[in-house]
Order: C-alpha cells, then sequence, then structure tokens
C-alpha cells in the first residue's frame, strides 16, 4: 500500500529522453531543438519573406517611381512646290521629385524594415508560445495518464485482496460488487486519458513535425516560485515585446507617407530634353520640354486617406499597448497564483496520502469498514489529479512569463 501511495505522489515516471541538455527545466526540449523548430516553423517563414519584401520595397522607394521616357517620331513629307522632306524628333524626359520627398521616402523604406523585422521577431515569439502550449498539453495528459494507470492498479490490486477474503468468507460478495464497480470507473477513466495522450502527442507532432519526441513524457517536477518582483516582469515584457515595437513603428510609417502624400499634393514635374530636324534638315535644334500633371482634387483625397490611415495605426498603437500591458500583469498573477495553488494541492495530496494510510491500518485492526478504505482512496485518487493540474498549471504559467518576457526560447532584440 506504501507503494502505490508512493506512485500516486509521484504521478508520473522518470524518462531520460532529452540527456542533460536541458534549459530552466528538465521536462522542456533541449534549446538548441526548439530554436530550430522554431525557425522553420511557416510562421517564421512566412515573416522571413515579408522581411525581405520590406526590404525590396525599401529599395523601391529609395529609387522612386520616375523612369527615364525616351519617345522619338520619323516622317516623311512632300509638299506642293518644294518637294519631299525627311523630319525627325526624339525628347529624352524624366520626373523630378520635389526637395523633401525623397528623403521621406527613403524613412518610409527604413520604418517598413523595421516593422517587418519586429513582426518577424513577433513570429517567433507566437511560434515559441504555440510551442509551448503543445508541449504542456502533452506532458499534462502523459501525467494524468500515468494517474489513472497507477489508480486501476489499485482498484485491481484491492479487487483481487477481497476475493481472497471472499474465498475463506472474510468478505462479502457485495465488497467484490462495490470495489468492481470502482474498476470498471477507473479502467473508464484509464481508457479516457490514454485517448487524450494520444491526441496531444499526435497534434504535438503535427504542428513541430521536425521536434524529436521522447518515447515517454518527461515528468512534470515539483514547480519553483517566480523569482524576483512582479514591476520586473512587467516592466521587461513590455520592453521586449516585439509586437508592441511593431505597432509603434507602423505608426511612425503610416504618420510619415501621410506628410508624404501631402507633399505629393503638388505634383513633380517631368523634365526633358527634344531634338528635332525639319525640312530635311533646313531646321534643326534642341529644346527644354517641361510637364506638370493636373489632378489636385485626386491628389488631396489620397492625402486625406493616408492621414486617416496614420491616424488608425496610432490609435492601433496604443491598444496593443494596452494589450501588452494586460498581458504583464496577468502572466505575473498567474504565475504567482499558479504556484500557490499548487503548494495548497500538494498539502491536500499529501494529507490524503495519510489519511488513507491510516484507514488502512484501522481496518486491518478491525475498526474500519471496507466502505472507509475505499472513500479515502477515491479521495487520494481525486487529489493526486487535483495536485497533477495545478503542478502543470504552474509550470505553464511560469514558462508563459519566460517566453513573453524573451527569458526562454527568443534571445531579445537588443542583444
Amino acid at each position: 500500500m506504501k507503494r502505490i501511495a508512493l506512485i500516486l505522489a509521484l504521478a508520473a515516471s522518470t524518462s531520460p529522453a532529452f540527456g542533460d541538455d536541458r534549459l530552466v527545466a528538465p521536462f522542456l526540449p533541449p534549446e538548441h531543438l526548439v530554436l530550430e523548430v522554431i525557425a522553420n516553423h511557416p510562421m517564421v517563414t512566412a515573416a522571413e519573406a515579408r522581411f525581405t519584401e520590406s526590404r525590396a520595397e525599401a529599395k523601391l522607394r529609395k529609387v522612386g517611381d520616375h523612369d527615364t521616357l525616351v519617345s522619338a517620331s520619323f516622317a516623311r513629307r512632300d509638299t506642293r512646290y518644294d518637294g519631299n522632306f525627311t523630319e525627325w524628333d526624339s525628347t529624352i524626359s524624366r520626373g523630378i521629385r520635389l526637395p523633401g520627398k525623397a528623403k521621406l521616402d527613403r524613412e518610409i523604406g527604413a520604418l517598413g524594415i523595421e516593422v517587418a523585422d519586429n513582426n518577424l521577431d513577433d513570429a517567433r515569439h507566437q511560434t515559441a508560445l504555440l510551442l509551448k502550449n503543445h508541449w504542456f498539453e502533452w506532458l499534462e495528459a502523459a501525467s494524468m495518464e500515468a494517474i489513472d494507470r497507477a489508480a486501476l492498479a489499485t482498484w485491481q490490486q484491492e479487487l483481487a485482496a477481497v476475493r481472497r477474503k471472499a474465498e475463506v468468507r472474510e468478505a462479502a460478495m457485495l465488497d467484490i460488487q462495490e470495489i468492481s464497480a470502482a474498476l470498471a470507473g477507473a479502467e473508464a477513466e484509464l481508457l479516457a486519458s490514454s485517448a487524450r495522450l494520444e491526441e496531444t502527442r499526435s497534434a504535438l507532432l503535427l504542428m513541430f513535425p521536425n521536434l524529436p519526441l521522447p518515447a515517454t513524457a518527461p515528468e512534470l517536477t515539483s514547480p519553483q516560485a517566480v523569482p524576483l518582483d512582479s514591476g520586473y516582469w512587467r516592466d521587461l515584457i513590455l520592453s521586449r515585446s516585439h509586437e508592441l515595437k511593431a505597432a509603434e513603428r507602423e505608426a511612425a510609417r503610416q504618420m510619415t507617407v501621410a506628410r508624404r502624400s501631402k507633399q505629393d499634393r503638388l505634383p513633380d514635374p517631368t523634365v526633358g530634353v527634344r531634338l528635332f530636324s525639319e525640312r530635311g534638315g533646313e531646321e534643326s535644334g534642341v529644346g527644354l520640354v517641361v510637364s506638370m500633371p493636373f489632378g489636385f482634387g485626386r491628389r488631396a483625397a489620397i492625402s486625406d486617406i493616408d492621414r486617416a490611415r496614420a491616424l488608425t495605426a496610432e490609435a492601433q498603437s496604443l491598444q496593443v499597448r494596452r494589450e501588452i500591458e494586460l498581458v504583464a500583469d496577468r502572466d505575473v498573477r498567474q504565475a504567482a497564483s499558479a504556484f500557490t495553488v499548487w503548494e495548497r494541492a500538494a498539502e491536500s495530496l499529501g494529507m490524503a496520502q495519510a489519511v488513507t494510510a491510516k484507514i488502512r491500518r484501522a481496518r486491518e485492526l478491525g475498526d474500519r469498514s471496507l466502505t472507509d478504505v475505499l472513500r479515502t482512496v477515491r479521495q487520494e485518487q481525486m487529489a493526486a489529479r487535483t495536485e497533477l493540474l495545478a503542478r502543470a498549471r504552474a509550470h505553464d504559467t511560469r514558462t508563459q512569463l519566460m517566453i513573453d518576457a524573451h527569458e526562454l526560447w527568443i534571445t531579445p532584440h537588443e542583444e
């Protein structure tokens, strides 16, 4: 019975799957594998492509929208009195950005690269959180399956013991039926937990096929309290949030685009040189060609649109800041409260195990009935499940805090 109680307390068997290459907790995958898996995830690959696109867009803005235009014409004239003449003309022209526009275009391109760079880092962050979620779902399911398997073994041993007593008329048939009912319930719980274990493992493999998994899930060890004060973690999350940085740089980019559109209300002129030859070469010359497009109403409307987009991006940046502040406060509170909840759950499990041991001893002495033993065993098994869920929750929230603070699996941008 002491061995069974120990199995319930441990809730899972130790797995040497990852060796000594660990980061922060022994049940997490090695850091070098995690970084490789994150780098190859489709979300990160797509963000890298968008970063390459932003660099190309910056180059395009630096070059400008104007191309050099070359036009030419050739004509053969037939006059009534002067005979035939060959005439031709050629024009080389190019649009010229007015002063200040090229500088703003370069600023827009540079800001676009910053936005894409931070979005790339945020894609790594989101991928790390996705991996964390699937990983802990798998670990929790494996530990729950181990608890249910140990509970089934407990009821099987109880049933065998009662049957032996029934053979010598020391137990009634009702006792066998009562334990058989508990055994059937334990079998159903084990089937459900086994199915969930297979489901979580398949989901983890599907989302991260490049991550090698051990045959047995690592054990969820006892959690530790979150170090340092809450203000430290909150400031760290806010200062390292790439999502917030991307939103702020996007607001700055949109504001610069609005300034550029305002300047573009005065259109760029096109300047060129015209070469011509008329009346078979009797007249030739060189001329300066200048053209200016019209359409001030359309340009004013575009400027108003870009101004509205800038105000929208600015408001969205403020909203993102509030959301990140909420995430930071939530991470700190949940990590602290989850550890406290686990401490109470662990105490409850320890007391339940002690009560079960005493009731079993009292029954051996004839002071307690089988019903009392069955009741305490069920309470102990429920306490073991509660402790497991609290333990998994404590590790999950602590890992979430460290990922959001870029202390785990994500390199801080300033480094």
